[in-house]
């Protein structure tokens, strides 16, 4: 039994003026439809020879139904049918002997991507109004169709349907576009011949190569990409010709016979039987033998024609005149075509125009990128997916820069696949971008960069040259470089686990290595501070102690997708304008989103030393890190060192205050801070994260932050101690009054045992350069 769905929009459509339900729905198996035979009787219907006043028609509907398309197909029968073939309709042939339809499904919507389940542009979503909808389409589709106006001018020109079921032949790949379309100019109504070259698709597949003239002079050459110049077979021979116009009989059928095609030759200079005398020595010996039907076309209806269309047709094979009582001359090989092939059936074969313009329509970046010459620099996770996005979206010429080779761990979070293990990255991606689509040139260079020696002109032709190696070293060289013309810059990277993704683009004639570093540089130590040894990085595989980064691919995608549209956004940069672009994701196991990150290390105190140069600058978590220790340990003191950078001229960024060594003696009266792990803890932090040891931290149980004779005497010896290597180090005290609010005091301790109470910035020091012991509350 039919779904409630589809029995009710049935009844629903019998009900509706100028369409009667002829029989109940029943169910194709094989085919997972629901079958409806109906008849249509539009009001107002003009009359047409190929249109009849009533029509029989069969729905198909999906058990999907209201979900999937709808078909409307003619009836199958001698009478109430159609059986030509107008525009907005499949090939209206006869259907298989066991269907009562036709195949000529008519179009009566323009489907498009849309959160519509239906998908069809404006389309109801409920089954009664949707199938309803579809019926109204149908009748206005028989009144214009018998009016001759299913054509609106300004639409998308539609190819007529060429009748390619017989077809045993390969597919023809050819490269037309608006600029090749001059080169056919005066070539109207002349032949020649072609070299078609078979590539290694999953389907037959030759494409074009050069088309020459029955003189053997090159009309027009396709500019191919790598993957076509490098993968293509020996070439076949094949032959074509060029018509003035879209071969079409009314209402809108393509020929179906020599005969049929003879018209559309009746106004050039070439009879289409003696083309077929002409081509039979060089087509003969060919195991394909293929003629090009060419003819122009606009891209909207109503306007002029704008590129060449090639329609190929597969000839199985030439007939001896001397078997329809004819000599083998010219004259005799001619009239035996005429009556050979004029009632033959001609054996379409399927084309698609595989030039860069047409497999670029749907989606590519800002068109400035298309043509330009493009250098990668890292040909790793981020780098691979980064230039196959360029290459999907349209770009053409790319230079891969990488000299490490694809191992089996890459494969995780890698472009490249199982065959590329052991190759050269760069030279392994370049083939895979060049199989990606047929108009890509891309070129391998398998060393670091920048390359010994002189710069290959790939790169020093550049006009585009994105770095994704996250290397400090490349993009020095870059600094290094310097381009006679000006480049767009992108120097893109991934942070910990990807949680971040880091941009920097310019325009300049060489990359801005000291504007990078500055935008940068505190980010740098943000991530290197929230890198964790223990979940950030894994043993490569058990057995191997070479640890590597936890990436998830998805993450990467996401980035790599990111990095084309910020590249969009370079195009408007004036000559040396810069843009640096910090993006991050939410963590694992929130719902996904993409935000502009907050810059690192905001809601900073500033403390300044009343007499000395000195600056420091205090993130807000560092002091919610020591009062959190506080909270812990009271009624007990307590304390640890305080970690961070000399930025020289710049404020000192306080960077970590840690928690109390182990070995710490804490009482509430008295603290010393302990020392285990403390120098390996330094050691690490210097080496790996470039943080310094800058002074100490303190706490005062419900005491005032105020300094005490014993502060004053460990931090002497602190600041004289050569092991300590921080002749000015810092003491941050912290005290709790009767509020339970905390106050910090902040101090610098010089070596010749003097010291300074440093103040906050918005504070001002009293009279004797002291900024007063309130200190910070909080």
């Amino acid at each position: 039994m039919p779904s409630d769905e589809i029995t009710e929009a049935v009844a629903a459509i019998d009900e509706r003026d100028g369409v009667t339900v002829l029989d109940d729905p029943y169910l194709e198996e094989n085919r997972g439809k629901w079958i409806v035979k109906i008849r249509l009787r539009p009001d107002d219907l003009a009359d047409h020879p190929e249109v009849p006043h009533e029509t029989d028609w069969y729905l198909h509907l999906r058990d999907t139904f209201p979900a999937g398309p709808i078909g409307i197909y003619p009836a199958d029968q001698g009478a109430n049918t159609i059986t030509a073939t107008f525009a907005h309709q499949k090939l209206n042939v006869a259907g298989s002997d066991d269907t009562p339809w036709r195949k000529g499904d008519i179009c009566v919507a323009r489907y498009g991507h849309t959160l519509n389940q239906t998908g069809a542009t404006g389309e109801p979503s409920t089954g009664t109004d949707r199938l309803c909808w579809h019926m109204d389409r149908a009748l206005q589709w028989l009144r214009n169709a018998a009016q001759g106006e299913l054509r609106e001018p300004d639409e998308p020109f539609e190819i007529p349907a060429f009748n390619t079921a017989d077809a045993q032949g390969p597919t023809l790949a050819f490269n037309e576009s608006r600029e090749s379309f001059d080169d056919w100019a005066d070539v109207y109504g002349q032949w020649g011949t072609v070299a078609l070259y078979s590539v290694p698709t999953a389907e037959e597949t030759y494409v074009t190569g050069a088309f020459t003239d029955s003189d053997g002079e090159v009309i027009y050459e396709p500019d191919w990409g790598g993957y076509i110049d490098t993968e293509t077979d020996d070439a076949v021979c094949g032959a074509w010709a060029l018509l003035d116009q879209v071969p079409i009989d009314p209402p809108w059928e393509a020929p179906e016979t020599w005969q049929d095609l003879e018209g559309f030759f009746g106004e050039t200079a070439t009879d289409p039987y003696d083309l077929r005398a002409n081509i039979k020595p060089v087509l003969e010996e060919e195991s394909v033998k293929i003629l090009l039907i060419g003819f122009p076309i606009p891209a909207q209806v109503g306007n002029e024609p704008e590129l060449i269309y090639w329609q190929p047709i597969e000839i199985e094979e030439f007939k001896d005149p001397q078997d329809v009582g004819h000599r083998p001359t010219g004259q005799g090989q001619s009239r035996a075509a005429r009556i050979v092939a004029g009632r033959e059936q001609i054996r379409w074969l399927e084309a698609n125009n595989w030039s860069h313009d047409q497999l670029i329509r749907r989606g590519h970046m800002d068109r400035w990128f298309l043509d330009r010459t493009i250098v990668l620099i890292g040909a790793g996770a981020l780098g691979s997916m980064v230039a196959e996005n360029l290459v999907r979206a349209g770009c053409q010429q790319l230079t891969i820069v990488d000299s490490d080779t694809y191992e089996i761990g890459n494969v995780s979070r890698h472009t490249l696949s199982l065959d590329g293990v052991g190759r050269n990255k760069a030279t392994a991606l370049a083939d895979r971008l060049q199989s990606v689509a047929p108009y890509v040139q891309a070129v391998d260079i398998d060393t670091a960069f920048p390359p010994s020696g002189e710069m290959p002109a790939s790169i020093s032709d550049a006009e585009v040259v994105i770095d994704c190696s996250a290397s400090r070293v490349v993009r020095r060289a870059l600094y290094d470089e310097h381009w006679d013309h000006r480049v767009v810059f992108c120097s893109a990277a991934m942070g910990r686990r990807a949680n971040r993704l880091f941009s920097f683009t310019a325009y300049s004639h060489t990359f801005p290595y000291t504007d990078y570093e500055e935008a940068f540089n505190l980010w740098r130590l943000q991530e290197q501070v929230e890198w964790d040894d223990e979940t950030d990085a894994v043993p490569e595989r058990i057995g191997c102690w070479h640890p590597a980064s936890v990436v998830r691919t998805d993450r990467v995608m996401t980035w790599a997708g990111t990095v084309t549209r910020l590249l969009d956004n370079a195009t408007a940069l004036t000559l040396g304008e810069t843009d640096f672009t910090v993006l991050e994701t939410s963590e694992d196991g929130e719902i996904p989103t993409i935000s502009q990150a907050n810059p690192p290390f905001q809601d900073m105190t500033t403390w300044q030393a009343p007499t000395s140069p000195v600056t420091v600058q205090v993130p807000e978590k560092c002091h919610e890190a020591m009062f959190e220790r506080c909270r812990q340990d009271h009624p007990c003191e307590t304390g640890g060192i305080l970690a961070g950078i000399d930025r020289g001229d710049d404020p000192a960024l306080l960077i970590n205050a840690q928690d109390p060594p182990p070995d710490s003696i804490q009482e509430p009266t008295k603290f010393l801070r302990g020392t285990d792990k403390v120098e390996d803890w330094l050691r690490d932090a210097r080496e790996s994260l470039g943080i310094d040891y800058l002074g100490e931290w303190h706490y005062h149980p419900a005491a005032p932050p105020e300094i005490s004779p014993d502060d004053r005497k460990a931090m002497n010896e602190i600041a004289a101690d050569d092991g300590y290597d921080c002749p000015h180090p810092l003491l941050f005290i912290v005290g709790q009054g009767d509020n339970k609010e905390f106050a910090v005091n902040a101090y610098l301790f010089h070596r010749d045992n003097d010291y300074e109470q440093l103040y906050r910035m918005n504070d001002q020091p009293d009279d004797t350069g002291e900024a007063g012991t309130d200190g910070k509350t909080v």
